[in-house]
């Protein structure tokens, strides 16, 4: 991610800065044509002794071409550069090109910047199609560890009750020797976690659980009904990306670095069951 995060900010960094600043200027002689031309019909002398409210109308309408051509500049250029023109707007810096990458591999895809070069997007495919198939692996990996513990903790807790109940009963039963050892493969550890049912119900509360939990933090941070958390948290664990929640520089790149481990996590406790 490190080295995807360097191509990309080195691809599309500069292109967006001269692309931002190239809309800017566009904008600036917009608005000094429309300043001009009120300028002028402002101090024609034609219209030195007409009533206010008829100048009103005769400067709406006589202006009215140059306005629209202002609007239709400053419209093409939010297109052009979708993510604002404030000092605090995404750019392909380090820090946005890492995060970028990582959302791209997980296939979450927030898109608060995206590639706009031809040679940033065909990087950005290529990318793809070596990254995501070992993210795969890698967050298979995670899930396997996480279900092994999972089934492991479950086990112990069963031992431990059933060793209780047959205290209470005065019952001596035979010894519970440990199910899992380190010498077994993983078909034997498979076959002998059928032994002890670990209930989805369970897991799939502790994923529904740890979602409200995520949820409750990025209510706090970013001044979110609690609603709207619960659809970002949930809709980013599914990958599904319908999320239309990113208001203009409200949500800061540097804030998603815990969300965006705090989803991974979620997406590996889901591939468990």
């Amino acid at each position: 991610m490190v080295i995807g995060a360097w191509i990309f900010q080195a691809l599309e960094g500069r292109h967006l800065k001269d692309m931002k600043a190239a809309q800017l200027h566009r904008i600036d002689v917009s608005v000094e044509k429309y300043i001009d031309r009120i300028w002028d019909l402002t101090h024609s002398k034609k219209y030195q002794k007409i009533g206010r409210s008829e100048l009103k109308e005769i400067f709406r309408r006589d202006s009215k071409e140059q306005f629209y051509k202002y609007v239709d500049t400053v419209f093409t250029a939010h297109l052009k550069y979708r993510h604002g023109y404030d000092t605090n707007a995404p750019c392909w810096d380090f820090i946005t090109s890492f995060f970028f990458t990582a959302t791209m591999l997980t296939s979450i895809g927030y898109g608060y910047v995206a590639p706009s070069t031809f040679s940033g997007r065909l990087f950005g495919v290529i990318y793809c199609l070596i990254g995501i198939p070992l993210t795969l692996v890698t967050v298979a990996n995670i899930a396997k560890f996480i279900s092994e513990c999972a089934f492991l903790i479950h086990y112990n807790c069963w031992k431990k009750l059933t060793t209780w109940r047959d205290r209470r009963k005065e019952f001596t039963t035979h010894d519970l020797r440990p199910i899992f050892s380190g010498n077994d493969d993983e078909q034997e550890l498979l076959d002998k976690v059928k032994l002890v049912r670990f209930p989805p119900v369970i897991l799939f509360l502790i994923v529904f659980l740890y979602g409200l939990f995520g949820s409750y933090i990025i209510q706090k941070k970013e001044h979110w009904t609690y609603t709207e958390s619960v659809y970002f948290t949930f809709i980013s664990i599914l990958t599904i990306n319908t999320i239309q929640l990113n208001r203009p520089y409200e949500i800061e790149v540097n804030k998603y670095y815990w969300m965006q481990v705090s989803v991974i996590i979620a997406r590996d406790s889901k591939t468990c069951w």
